[in-house]
């Protein structure tokens, strides 16, 4: 009686077992295989492949155009026709200044212009006759040129009263008051084309012989949650002495509006490439006293046993590694159940 509870408890216990092994196998397939005694390995079979290193700089978001507007000539302000996040168009007036002590002069001059042409016509035709002197003549006419352009003059500075858009954008800013006054230098408000921006940032001199003028870039901005490429369209010809670095810039379209000038932004820059390399996972390299290792698998009279396999590391980009010596191509190295196995260890593979 008691042997047959026993032997049903073992039936039971080893069903349990299978089960478990199954579930095991299914999330870490490193797990032992118990009925041969073989560790389950995954190996990657070495084969040519290419392999391109990144660097990364943050830089910032510029606007390519932006401008503080200010007035070419002095007055009052009489009205700001925008307000700030309006989008306006290149040539639409933003603001307007008082206009009164120059619409006086331009009619004081429009009166001197009639004497004066009035003067001229009257000479003109005495000179024509015969009659008066030559310098009576052009001095009228002189009169009247002159009385001409110092209105032209006048107009144009009417014409300046009219502050209008460099460029179509939004008006970012707005920091002065109708009623203020308005002068040159002093800015009224500041105009943002937010069309297109710039990247701009600083690289280390290291790099300085691989960053050309054109080369495509990844560019991600963590905080917009966006991430592009563009090229590389200004390499500075200038190292900072202050930090040993030199500028790059990018353009990059924003014709969403998504970027905001000011923000950050991180630079993905290629700087090594090579064709038909060897590269392993960089999680299956360790490391002892005597160097660098992967284990790889040889299969000899029909068993697979693990070998630890000292290798020369190169460049490291994106969690895979490149392999300079240690390697050729053919062999499988373990990628998974590496952390499982020791050198001789027979194993059973899976790719």
């Amino acid at each position: 009686m008691l042997l047959t509870e026993k032997r049903t408890e073992l039936a039971k216990l080893e069903n349990e077992i299978r089960l478990l092994e199954a579930t095991i196998l299914a999330a870490d397939s490193s797990f032992s295989d118990v009925k041969d005694g073989r560790l389950l390995v995954t190996v990657k079979n070495i084969a040519p492949e290419k392999f391109e290193h990144f660097f990364e700089v943050n830089g910032t978001i510029e606007a390519v155009e932006v401008a503080n507007v200010s007035p070419e000539q002095g007055g009052q302000i009489k009205r700001i026709t925008v307000r700030e996040g309006d989008h306006v168009s290149a040539g639409q007036t933003l603001a307007t200044l008082s206009t009164n002590v120059i619409q006086k002069s331009l009619e004081e001059l429009d009166n001197g212009i009639a004497m004066a042409q009035i003067v001229y016509d009257r000479q003109s035709r005495l000179w024509e006759s015969k009659i008066g002197s030559e310098i009576q003549y052009l001095e009228a006419k002189s009169n009247l040129e002159q009385a001409q352009k110092k209105r032209a003059t006048v107009v144009a500075q009417m014409d300046m009263a009219t502050i209008k858009a460099p460029f179509s954008g939004v008006v970012d800013r707005i920091f002065q008051k109708e009623g203020e006054l308005g002068a040159p230098g002093m800015p009224i408000l500041t105009l943002v084309n937010m069309n297109q921006m710039k990247v701009k940032a600083d690289v280390s001199e290291n790099y300085v012989q691989s960053v050309k003028v054109n080369s495509m870039v990844d560019i991600d901005f963590p905080s917009f949650g966006f991430s592009t490429k563009a090229p590389i369209r200004m390499v500075s010809s200038m190292i900072n002495p202050a930090n040993r670095a030199f500028a790059v810039e990018a353009l990059v379209s924003n014709g969403n509006g998504l970027l905001k000038p000011n923000g950050i932004a991180t630079i993905r820059i290629k700087d090594f490439e090579a064709d038909k390399v060897l590269i392993v996972p960089a999680k299956c390299v360790s490391k002892d006293p005597k160097g660098d290792y992967v284990f790889t698998v040889q299969k000899a009279d029909g068993k697979e046993t693990a070998v630890k396999t000292y290798v020369k590391l190169d460049k490291s980009s994106q969690g895979s590694i490149l392999i300079s010596e240690g390697l050729t191509a053919g062999m499988q190295v373990i990628v998974e159940g590496y952390n499982e196995v020791a050198n001789g260890d027979e194993v059973k593979t899976s790719k």
